[in-house]
């Protein structure tokens, strides 16, 4: 009995023994780390006001960089201009990066994104819609191309002399080169008043655009077409110009956004 007291002893204390030396040998958690990886480093309310400030930034830039991505930049004059560089961002995020990805630590997904755009300024942020691209048709292009602006408009008769200074129309139906446009479009005009000067009047237009030419006003490319305008103006009063219910012929020229063909 004395001899089995003895035996399980030893056999307990070989077993501790074991235990340690195989404790010592597997090292701690933290040695997986490198000694030489920075601290995770948690954003105050100004940084994280400033890293928002900085994303909605970058949102503008990549709508900016995506329009000019393969062409020349041009500027509100149709002038070739420098390209705009990406918005410098904030100093201390590269060391924010860092730290997150050495403790794997995500605090927003927002700060996902900033680490993303910081390395690739290019890369995707969801809030940035996708540019549209050459093929696609903007929204509301077709009605706009058939607002025109009126200017330089004057009667074709050798009577009383109308001028149309200002004005607008609608065209409806597409033959070609030609649009029919009404209801009728308003004008500006100067009439004689009967004493020998002249007044300002509105008249009310009806007849056809002739596409004359494509144009560039503030773009890279054509963006405004060119028309001449043959139409029927009537006034509100014109019988004191020798008015009469047919109205009065009248030519002029419009503009109107360039419709894509």
């Amino acid at each position: 009995m004395r001899h089995a007291c003895v035996l399980a002893v030893s056999c307990s204390l070989l077993l501790a023994l074991a235990t340690v030396a195989v404790a010592q040998q597997i090292p701690p958690p933290e040695s997986s780390l490198s000694a030489n990886s920075p601290p995770f480093i948690a954003l105050s309310p100004d940084q994280i006001s400033e890293l928002e400030t900085w994303l909605s930034a970058m949102e503008k830039w990549q709508q900016y960089d995506a329009k000019w991505r393969n062409r020349p930049v041009h500027d509100g004059w149709g002038r070739i201009a420098a390209r705009e560089p990406p918005p410098h961002a904030p100093e201390w995020l590269e060391a924010y990066c860092a730290s997150v990805a050495a403790a794997g630590t995500v605090e927003i997904e927002a700060h996902t994104k900033a680490c993303r755009v910081l390395a690739d300024p290019r890369a995707s942020i969801d809030s940035v819609p996708p540019p549209v691209h050459a093929a696609e048709k903007p929204k509301h292009s077709s009605f706009l191309s058939r607002v025109h602006l009126d200017g330089l408009w004057t009667t074709t008769s050798t009577g009383a002399r109308l001028y149309g200074i200002v004005g607008s129309h609608l065209s409806l139906v597409d033959v070609g080169r030609v649009q029919i446009f009404g209801p009728p479009g308003v004008l500006l005009l100067t009439v004689p008043d009967g004493d020998g000067g002249r007044r300002i009047a509105l008249g009310y237009t009806w007849g056809v655009s002739v596409r004359l030419v494509d144009l560039r006003l503030g773009a890279p490319t054509k963006n405004l077409t060119l028309f001449l305008n043959v139409s029927k103006v009537w006034l509100s009063d014109a019988s004191e110009i020798g008015g009469n219910a047919r109205g009065f012929d009248i030519v002029g020229f419009s503009i109107a956004r360039r419709k894509t063909r």
